[in-house]
């Protein structure tokens, strides 16, 4: 349908060339009528941030709510977005990289991070730390699919699944 987050010519904006944006992710908020979008940044090979933009329409125009943010404080690697139909409350699921996976819990707008959040596969470190979250529900069961960090060398997936955002996740290897 078209280009929906363009590059900026600015040499400040995390939209410019020189910086690497990856795995957008966009969900629709109820409480305000706003499509949100994350964006991974990576600028140059240590550094990685967010940025939040939204919009009024999913093809935007989109505007920065966050231009640079870390939330909890942490670089965010791969991550997923999603909404808890019965709640909803969104989360934010992202790896810390080459560390450990986070679940943290979104602001009402889904701007940024309340504070609360959950640590998972924690103290791993590659090609066992976990990256690449992908969520689903089925049958009142939250369940998170994950790879290991090996760059793009093939590896075993991993999936878990858990009841409580905030609670045990179970793995299943």
């Amino acid at each position: 349908k078209g280009l929906i987050i363009p590059p900026e010519n600015d040499l400040d904006s995390p939209l410019h060339p020189t910086y690497c944006m990856d795995r957008p992710h966009i969900i629709y908020c109820k409480k305000t009528g706003k499509y949100i979008a994350w964006l991974k940044i990576m600028a140059g090979p240590v550094s990685q941030f967010m940025s939040v933009l939204e919009a009024d329409e999913f093809m935007g125009p989109y505007r920065f709510v966050k231009k640079i943010y870390k939330p909890l404080s942490m670089d965010t690697g791969d991550f997923t977005l999603t909404v808890d139909e019965d709640t909803g409350k969104g989360y934010f699921i992202f790896g810390r990289p080459h560390f450990e996976l986070i679940t943290a819990e979104l602001t009402e707008d889904f701007t940024g991070v309340t504070g609360a959040y959950t640590t998972n596969y924690q103290g791993l470190y590659p090609p066992y730390a976990r990256e690449a979250p992908t969520y689903f529900f089925r049958e009142g069961v939250h369940y998170l699919i994950t790879s290991g960090t090996s760059g793009y060398s093939p590896n075993p997936s991993r999936i878990c699944r858990f009841t409580d955002w905030m609670g045990e996740y179970e793995d299943f290897g």
